[in-house]
């Protein structure tokens, strides 16, 4: 008898003491709890358990139960064979259940090695691709090492133009301070210039109101005075006509002229040169005056 075999009977018969009927998971639990290890497998277990139960019947049927009567030994003959049934009965089904169990693992082993293929096929996969994935990484290493040396490259352009920006930006404020000061300056030439030109227009309109009274008075004077010409030309005209009365004619008219004097000298000195001509009409044989234009 092997080890095993040996441990399982001994497993049989402390169950049996504690009745309880012997089977696999009990015998198992029981070695593994005695030795701290699994003897065996499952069927190996279970034809220890058949060997034990062959075993106790055929040692009840040939030596009979020692002491009982016949009445009491063929009971517990028949007791034994119940049970050995009993333990068949149980052995059938454990055995499909573990041939089921064996069928169900066999497809998880097929699974497993199907699985196990696919994944030796996604991890060469997956290698070819981190391979790609390297190269290409070592391809972008290179390019962002030249992308930062240009972008150095760019920093020292910017900050030379940064710089010049600076520069240009200092200028500007000069020469907008200085526009600023010629745009205070121009305003305040514009202010003066228009002050300048509302004082000229002022003066323009009081001259233009001034010539206009006074070409109003010379335009009335002018009138005045040549009805009163056309009066002497009348006169004078008449006086021609009468040759016997000149001289009492012309003393007449020097008369009337020296009324016109009068009238003369209260208008402006702008008319001297009509008074001129009117008096220019007291010498005898003088003609018409010759109008003011």
């Amino acid at each position: 008898m092997s080890e095993r075999q040996n441990l399982s009977w001994t497993a049989c018969d402390t169950l049996a003491a504690q009745g309880k009927k012997p089977s696999i998971g009990l015998v198992r639990e029981w070695t593994i709890a005695t030795t701290g290890a699994k003897k065996g497998s499952d069927g190996d277990v279970q034809k220890d358990i058949n060997d034990w139960y062959a075993d106790l019947l055929k040692l009840k049927r040939d030596k009979g139960v020692a002491g009982l009567p016949d009445a009491v030994a063929t009971l517990t003959r028949e007791l034994w064979r119940f049970a050995v049934e009993s333990a068949n009965d149980g052995l059938a089904a454990e055995r499909t259940a573990l041939a089921a169990e064996k069928a169900e693992a066999e497809k998880l082993i097929d699974l497993a090695q199907e699985d196990t293929l696919a994944a030796i096929e996604i991890a060469n996969e997956l290698k070819g691709k981190l391979t790609i994935a390297n190269a290409a990484l070592l391809g972008r290493d290179e390019q962002i090492k030249r992308l930062e040396q240009t972008l150095i490259e760019q920093r020292a352009t910017l900050q030379a133009k940064d710089e010049r920006i600076a520069g240009l930006g200092g200028e500007l404020s000069r020469k907008a301070e200085e526009h600023a000061a010629g745009l205070a300056e121009l305003d305040g030439l514009r202010k003066h210039s228009l002050l300048e030109i509302e004082r000229a227009r002022a003066e323009s309109r009081q001259w233009k109101a001034e010539f206009t009274r006074v070409e109003t008075e010379s335009k009335a004077a002018a009138h005045a005075y040549r009805e009163k010409i056309s009066t002497l030309d009348s006169e004078l005209s008449g006086a021609k006509g009468r040759l016997g009365a000149v001289e009492e004619s012309l003393a007449a008219a020097n008369k009337r002229t020296e009324i016109v004097e009068a009238g003369l000298s209260a208008a402006k000195p702008e008319n001297s040169i009509v008074r001129q001509r009117f008096a220019s009409a007291k010498k005898p044989g003088a003609g018409k005056l010759i109008r003011r234009r």
